[in-house]
């Protein structure tokens, strides 16, 4: 089950990632300023997913 659950989130996130890739894309052409963007996005939706796995493996112990 857990594993199930952390699939949907990681999906969500990707899906949020895109998202926000795609934006930042839009917004400017400075590609140094999207990869700065993407690389932002990326490590905000890996802390997430890590605090929401610890958060999980707490509740569920």
């Amino acid at each position: 089950m857990k594993s199930g659950n952390m699939m949907g989130v990681a999906m969500t996130a990707a899906a949020g990632m895109m998202i926000g890739a795609a934006t930042v894309y839009v917004a400017t052409q400075d590609h140094r300023q999207i990869r700065r963007g993407v690389h932002k996005l990326s490590r905000g939706a890996e802390k997430t997913l890590m605090d929401l796995d610890r958060m999980i493996e707490h509740y569920t112990r």
